[in-house]
């Protein structure tokens, strides 16, 4: 068996003790059945009109029917998606899964990936193939614009992606080497009903299990030739042969995860984000899951909640699956969250191969000083009574904020006015792709998903047609 160190936290502390490795945990294997994006694939594979279940009936010459029924115990949910997908009633945020699945969800999606994919393809007249399947993820790592993609160790480069397509357009390229350039990952904690799993205070220390959204972004790249290295920011020059006239190439998406927040964290030279890298890399000793599985951030809340200001820093832990499984959340198990604590504050005080200040150490060492008092249960509620929605109100995102279109792959969509229509009611303005478009779209108001923290929300009235902000 060989080992290979490659310079991160985890390899450099088994190489200082290899006998580490003979005492380890075994890594686990994690499935999370209640992800909704989890069921929905299996829904679409099983219970579509023309799918298993209607083929298995085609076969023992069974009625087919448009209700589904099953005497197997399935997890929660499961049954009920499966019935919505029988009558065509599906979750406004599963339907995009539906458009790109197709009649062939079975090839659609892999078993271990539940995001969108993206086919690579090389065309070059009259030749035109394709070069592998990938999820937004790895189109993030691999495959945006101006990269270059290696597929069976040839290079290609990407001179274009096509998002709503799903489609990732590539000509051959020299031995050339990009990395992304990526600004710090955002973290936007829901702390509203429904959206927390579990919260705690030891002292000082705010734990907290909940749902997220997440904000990657790349705003260029480097490339790499030989010796010489070349930086290039987004917008890129058309003049190159590559596409894409926006700042910055993002991909948002919902997930699980876990916020640490401590009035430590706020001083000056503490670095959160140190301290992130490493709660990450000593969970991963304690419980070995698979790396690309979780990861980790630093980041400020941008709203009052409860007992954290606004402003206020904090470190998360969360999953990188859309929709989250819940592996994150593990962290907090109080006999698991102090091995962590103190095999990071271990790390940090006696690894000198790590970039870390003394006051980022005393940092580490006060939160795990703070997790040996008490746990005491908090809530986030306010105690002030939301204004209902009744037949003349309705809770809408203000105009001049924005939100994330789910049916446009969670893409930043600026609201400039909320109007009724024969279709509906529907907000008026922009997708960040489109802002220096003439003209504006309207879509849907259960399309538009709130921005944690940053949007702002108002109450539509039917009757005279205005917004009032919510306080």
């Amino acid at each position: 068996m060989i080992v290979v160190n490659s310079g991160d936290i985890y390899s450099e502390s088994i190489f200082r003790n290899p006998k580490q490795l003979l005492i380890m945990p075994l890594s686990e294997g994690a499935l999370y059945l209640e992800n909704p994006r989890i069921q929905y694939i299996h829904a679409l594979c099983l219970a579509r009109h023309g799918g298993e279940h209607d083929q298995i009936c085609s076969i023992l010459n069974s009625k087919e029917t448009s209700d589904f029924k099953s005497s197997i115990s399935w997890p929660d949910g499961f049954l009920e998606l499966c019935k919505s997908e029988r009558i065509g009633v599906i979750p406004t945020e599963l339907q995009n899964m539906k458009a790109q699945a197709g009649d062939d969800p079975n090839h659609t999606y892999p078993l271990r990936d539940v995001d969108m994919q993206f086919q690579v393809e090389y065309k070059r007249d009259p030749v035109k193939r394709f070069l592998g399947s990938l999820s937004y993820g790895q189109l993030m790592r691999e495959a945006y614009p101006g990269a270059v993609y290696y597929y069976t160790t040839k290079p290609y480069r990407v001179y274009r992606v096509r998002i709503y397509s799903r489609l990732v357009e590539v000509r051959h390229e020299r031995r050339y080497t990009t990395k992304p350039q990526m600004p710090p990952t955002l973290v936007f904690p829901n702390f509203t009903s429904g959206n927390v799993y579990t919260s705690q205070k030891y002292g000082d220390l705010i734990a907290v299990e909940c749902n997220l959204q997440i904000r990657e972004s790349i705003v260029g790249f480097k490339e790499r030739c030989g010796p010489n290295e070349l930086t290039v920011n987004y917008p890129l020059d058309p003049s190159s042969g590559c596409y894409f006239d926006q700042s910055r190439f993002t991909r948002n998406y919902f997930t699980t995860g876990v916020v640490l927040t401590h009035p430590i964290f706020n001083r000056p030279k503490v670095r959160c984000d140190v301290i992130a890298n490493l709660l990450f890399e000593t969970f991963l000793m304690i419980i070995p899951f698979e790396r690309r599985d979780i990861h980790f951030a630093s980041d400020k809340h941008r709203t009052k909640s409860g007992t954290i200001n606004e402003e206020d820093r904090f470190v998360s832990i969360y999953d990188q699956t859309y929709g989250g499984l819940r592996l994150s959340g593990r962290i907090l198990e109080k006999k698991i969250f102090k091995q962590v604590l103190g095999k990071a504050v271990e790390l940090a005080q006696h690894d000198e191969s790590l970039d870390i200040n003394l006051e980022t150490i005393e940092a580490l060492e006060q939160v795990l000083v703070s997790l040996s008092e008490s746990p005491v249960n908090i809530s986030f509620e306010s105690g002030k009574e939301p204004q209902p929605e009744t037949d003349r109100f309705v809770k809408v995102i203000m105009p001049g904020s924005k939100g994330l279109d789910i049916k446009k792959d969670n893409e930043e969509f600026f609201v400039e006015g909320v109007l009724f229509t024969p279709d509906g009611l529907r907000y008026r303005g922009k997708h960040i792709s489109e802002k220096t478009a003439r003209y504006k779209i309207f879509i849907p108001i259960d399309s538009l998903k709130e921005i944690p923290g940053e949007s702002k929300f108002g109450l539509y009235n039917y009757e005279t047609g205005e917004v009032e902000e919510i306080e």
